[in-house]
């Protein structure tokens, strides 16, 4: 038996443990024995060279670049690849580290996805030729590698294609559904979450709120193949602005209730993709129809304030950009403050309507009041409430009856109410300078 026969049963069970682990073994294996070969470390490169049998030369690599909603799909597709066809091998992508895997959260399930590692396939299993398949999806800049000999490069470039076909076609998981983009300090990941449970009936506000929502939204999207044919565009932009607390946020999830299925519905807050608008926007055509929830965008543009201008002109640069660029995407954004934006800001390339939510009235008020009451209402006089907390928003009407039932229980009172709107510590205090 040569040293290459020798060492082959101890390499093949190094590979099945952690690097850091297989790398020492294999350095006493060494010792012990010399006629068993030092196995060293290897990047994901070197790995593909060893399991297809070539020098540099002889292996090519074929890459695509992946986005942010595509990466979670390619890694779910090749997901899939490996349990129908198991690799003959599989390792991290640098010499010091294992194969990393995560969760998908698919409605009430979950798939373990790669995220980092390389995977060596035999003939016949993806393709009639070797393949080495390497997948990146921790970082910003997501990437899937194909290796394959230099003859069979049309079956590398093959696979990718199929693989990003797969993940962006009919079983796009993402396409129809409610996402949340989760900030991260590399970029950022986007997240299924389950359709907001909200009806119009939560949310108080003007009639006419309603109405022009309903005009450029899903009027939109209702007429979305006569305005293509008429080529009038099929991108809008929404902004809403009126004090905190008057029911923006709401709003916004009650239009993903009621979208969501037909229209994929992504929410995130500005600062999030203020580095990656064209990202999002290139990807959300794909899913399209789509509507951009873009909340607080007064935070970001709002650093005015503080004398940057390049981060004001540099984000709504971008976003007219993504917005006039990408048909079939409706973005609605909000704002606490609309002075802090400029001017061109709500033009037509980025924002062809606005709309305010403003503080309730006294009718309003007193629904409000009625509505988290409940019950209780029966036993006050809300009226008398309501005439008291003139200039209280929708959330401020919220935190009173709520510390008057901390107070009292089922047992709320007239009074109690009374004393609270008095003292005023149902409306929290906005520091100078801030929007929440």
């Amino acid at each position: 038996m040569d040293a290459a026969q020798a060492g082959a049963p101890v390499d093949d069970a190094l590979r099945r443990i952690p690097p850091g682990v297989r790398d020492t073994l294999s350095w006493l294996a060494h010792v012990l024995d010399a006629t068993v070969p030092l196995r060293t470390a290897e990047d994901h490169d070197e790995f593909a060279r060893r399991q297809l049998g070539g020098d540099t030369a002889g292996i090519i690599a074929v890459r695509e670049r992946l986005g942010p909603f595509t990466a979670p799909l390619v890694a779910r597709v090749l997901a899939e690849d490996m349990r129908a066809h198991p690799p003959a091998d599989l390792a991290g992508l640098e010499s010091d580290e294992s194969p990393r895997w995560d969760r998908l959260q698919l409605d009430d399930t979950v798939e373990t996805v790669p995220t980092s590692l390389v995977a060596a396939f035999a003939p016949g299993t993806l393709s009639a030729t070797p393949l080495v398949v390497a997948i990146d999806a921790r970082w910003a800049d997501k990437e899937l590698i194909v290796h394959a000999r230099t003859a069979d490069i049309e079956a590398a470039e093959q696979y990718l294609q199929d693989v990003v076909a797969r993940a962006r076609g009919p079983r796009n998981y993402f396409k129809g559904r409610c996402l949340h983009i989760r900030a991260r300090r590399s970029g950022f990941d986007v997240v299924p979450v389950a359709v907001p449970d909200e009806t119009r009936d939560g949310v108080i506000v003007p009639a006419a709120v309603w109405a022009d929502v309903d005009l450029n939204v899903a009027g939109l999207f209702r007429r979305r193949e006569l305005l293509e044919r008429l080529g009038l565009g099929t991108n809008r932009g929404l902004l809403l602005h009126g004090p905190p607390g008057t029911g923006k946020s709401a709003l916004c999830r009650v239009l993903a209730a009621e979208l969501a299925g037909d229209i994929t519905v992504v929410f995130c807050d500005a600062r999030s993709i203020s580095d990656a608008i064209e990202a999002v926007y290139e990807e959300l055509t794909r899913l399209s129809p789509a509507l951009v929830v873009l909340e607080d965008l007064d935070l970001v543009v709002g650093r005015r304030r503080f004398g940057n201008d390049i981060g004001l002109h540099g984000f709504l640069a971008a976003l007219d950009g993504a917005m006039s660029r990408h048909q079939g995407v409706v973005t609605v954004a909000t704002t606490n403050e609309p002075r802090v934006l400029d001017d061109a800001a709500v033009r037509a390339a980025r924002f062809d309507r606005t709309v305010e939510l403003p503080l309730p009235d006294g009718a309003q008020r007193r629904a409000i009041l009625r509505r988290y009451l409940g019950p209780l209402a029966a036993a006050v006089e809300v009226d008398a409430i309501a005439d008291g907390t003139d200039g209280a928003s929708g959330a401020d009407l919220r935190e009173l009856v709520r510390r008057s039932v901390l107070a009292d229980g089922d047992a709320v009172t007239t009074a109690t109410l009374r004393r609270f709107a008095g003292d005023g510590t149902w409306a929290p205090a906005t520091g100078a300078g801030l929007y929440v």
